[in-house]
């Protein structure tokens, strides 16, 4: 099922994916802007905004939007990753026009109230107080990033550091949403049963006045090569010490990302993955044990973990835990773990095709990060195409001890 797409005069773009046997549609708005396009100093913005796209337009109120969302029997939300926001509306298919005028009326007229934004950054502040700093593991996942991106964006967290979020002003905001939250920088989906050309009409209608800002070419900044293990090790309020560590990989849609979302399901896929097998049943030197692997834009992260079990020696642990990821890639790769690996992952890209809001967001996705809305249909084929040949490779280039960034977490008061 192929996507089709059809760009505005203005540069916006919307893509359709038309489910005739759908029993609703999903109204899908991406922004091309996420924390990947701070700077620092307002880092968090990104994430920010996406919570003052709730607090009132200009023809809504704050929470209106969400009100008329629900109270037609939909539903909606949004998230900000390091790369996007995104934001989505599923109704039932006689509720398109209202999805389009409440979505065309924040993007383009949002109201951005100094009141409604002080009141919102002390959401934000206590969200990343509960999540991050008073969180083990988020904390982990935050100088895990911090460790292995030290020069470009992705090194700063998406919810943003304590200190920018408490120096933001409205004015910051609201520069950064005339900058990126222009057409050619976000596109729509509209995907389910519905009608093209009413659909069409809708959304020149709606978004065909919305004025184009030329964007500013965006300098990211390259990461330098890593020849040395970075560590870092905190004290924090837990029972048991763990350790996190990560290997920078390559960006979505590279073969050797693919290479790596097939190793992640050998290593740590669950309770019959090689790491669980080897850390928490055959040596019994972890609580638990895992990992798992994150594909943007400009590069990747492939990451591990281990919580040591009462009684055993934490360094035997992460020893092991090293052993068994840096082995994995140079070492004996059973055919059968290969397989099921790949039959695993093709297997939840077509549950992905199930419902008409994962669809749109595989759709969504593919286009983002590939250019071509259909890449997922290639996905299947692709990973099949991988061979054991392919471990080896990325493993030289990727993975080893000089390429290794380690976050430890002890218990307060513990040497």
């Amino acid at each position: 099922m192929k996507t089709e797409k059809f760009v505005l005069d203005n540069g916006f773009e919307t893509l359709f994916l038309k489910r005739n046997y759908s029993a609703g549609i999903s109204i899908q708005l991406w922004v091309k802007a996420g924390s990947r396009n701070e700077i620092p100093g307002i880092t968090g913005i990104s994430h920010m905004l996406e919570h003052m796209m709730f607090k009132g337009s200009k023809k809504y109120g704050p929470q209106e939007h969400a009100q008329l969302v629900q109270a037609n029997g939909g539903e909606l939300n949004a998230f900000t990753s390091n790369d996007r926001t995104v934001y989505y509306d599923n109704l039932p298919p006689e509720k398109l026009s209202l999805g389009l005028v409440l979505e065309s009326d924040r993007f383009l007229r949002l109201s951005l109230d100094e009141k409604e934004f002080q009141t919102e950054r002390q959401v934000v502040y206590e969200e990343r107080k509960m999540r991050t700093d008073n969180s083990p593991y988020g904390k982990a996942m935050e100088m895990l990033f911090a460790l292995t991106f030290i020069a470009h964006p992705y090194h700063w967290p998406v919810i943003g550091w304590e200190s920018d979020i408490l120096s933001w002003t409205i004015e910051d905001l609201r520069a950064y949403y005339k900058k990126f939250y222009s057409p050619e920088n976000v596109f729509l989906i509209i995907a389910g049963n519905f009608d093209r050309e009413k659909a069409r009409l809708l959304v020149e209608k709606k978004f065909g006045k919305w004025k184009k800002i030329e964007l500013d070419n965006l300098r990211i900044p390259k990461e330098p090569e890593q020849n040395g293990e970075r560590f870092t090790e905190l004290k924090m309020r837990v029972e048991l010490p763990f350790v996190f560590s990560a290997y920078r990989t390559p960006p979505y849609g590279s073969r050797e990302a693919l290479v790596f979302d097939i190793a992640e399901r050998i290593l740590s896929g669950g309770e019959s993955s090689r790491i669980y097998r080897k850390l928490v049943y055959d040596t019994q030197l972890a609580l638990s044990a895992g990992g798992g692997v994150y594909s943007f834009l400009d590069y990747g992260l492939f990451f591990v973990y281990g919580i040591l079990n009462r009684g055993k020696d934490f360094n035997s642990m992460k020893r092991a835990l090293f052993e068994e990821v840096e082995g994995f890639f140079s070492g004996v790769i059973k055919e059968e773990e290969l397989e099921k690996a790949k039959n695993q992952l093709k297997a939840e890209l077509v549950k992905s095709t199930e419902k008409t809001f994962s669809h749109g967001m595989l759709v969504g996705e593919s286009y983002f990060y590939t250019g071509n809305p259909d890449f997922y249909l290639k996905k299947a084929t692709l990973y099949d195409s991988i061979t054991l040949n392919d471990f080896k490779e990325v493993g030289e280039k990727f993975i080893s001890e000089i390429k290794r960034n380690t976050v430890v977490i002890k218990p307060e008061g513990k040497r």
